[in-house]
């Protein structure tokens, strides 16, 4: 006699419904890296819906069902992106504050470099924000999503370098060698001299050295606040990093 192997009380249907669910998210998976790729090789003007199925090798019928819309496909291949430096960098950026200063701050900095800013995909995600500027509800959200990263990269810098501590200005300058990679990263779709990228990321490591010295002893790094409208209290920080 036939033994079953199904789990107890796990029907057949409920096996054959998570089947479904499981070809569902991977279609929307395809869809989406699809939808980077066409963007990527075509601009977002150009990447129509009917293109996009088609790198992904379903019908446009099929795309319409999962994605009611292509601003709606396009908002999840976005946070995709974002998402995923965000995950890089977490993993991979953020060199041990034991290290001598010398060899962390550029460590930090190539390795920033590596990972999120100078990746190909990177100019694809600020085509996208800078298409979406005329969408206020699709701009919002991807507001929200940058504001989220921006307060855990701030955090993992200031982890890195804790010479800073509560020096004044510290979440300025964080922010401001992020603003310089960001501007690195997009300066790349006009495929600058090699050594050029590399001249500004050396200056941008001997940058952060010269902060931290004159910081002078390394302090605890501090909390960082979320930015905020006029007249609402702060957010408490995210604790993920």
């Amino acid at each position: 006699m036939a033994t079953s192997t199904r789990p107890p009380g796990v029907s057949a249907r409920a096996r054959v419904r998570r089947t479904h669910a499981e070809r569902s998210q991977s279609t929307q998976q395809d869809l989406i890296d699809a939808a980077i790729r066409v963007i990527a090789e075509r601009g977002l003007a150009n990447a129509s819906t009917f293109e996009i199925a088609k790198a992904a090798g379903v019908t446009p019928g099929a795309l319409q069902h999962h994605f009611a819309s292509k601003n709606e496909l396009i908002l999840r291949a976005a946070l995709e992106l974002v998402r995923s430096d965000d995950r890089d960098g977490a993993v991979t950026v953020w060199p041990s504050p034991e290290l001598p200063l010398r060899e962390r701050a550029p460590a930090a900095v190539e390795s920033a470099w590596q990972t999120v800013y100078g990746r190909p995909n990177y100019v694809t995600v600020w085509s996208i924000f800078m298409a979406c500027r005329t969408d206020e509800a699709l701009l919002a959200h991807m507001a929200a999503e940058r504001e989220a990263l921006r307060v855990r990269l701030a955090a993992n810098f200031m982890r890195a370098f804790p010479e800073l501590g509560d020096t004044p200005g510290f979440e300025s300058f964080a922010n401001l060698v992020f603003s310089a990679l960001r501007g690195m990263g997009v300066q790349e779709m006009f495929r600058p001299p090699p050594a050029l990228s590399g001249e500004q990321r050396d200056m941008l490591a001997e940058l952060i050295v010269m902060r931290c010295e004159h910081a002078g002893p390394r302090r605890s790094a501090p909390a960082l606040s979320r930015r905020r409208t006029p007249g609402k209290p702060a957010t408490p920080p995210s604790s993920t990093t």
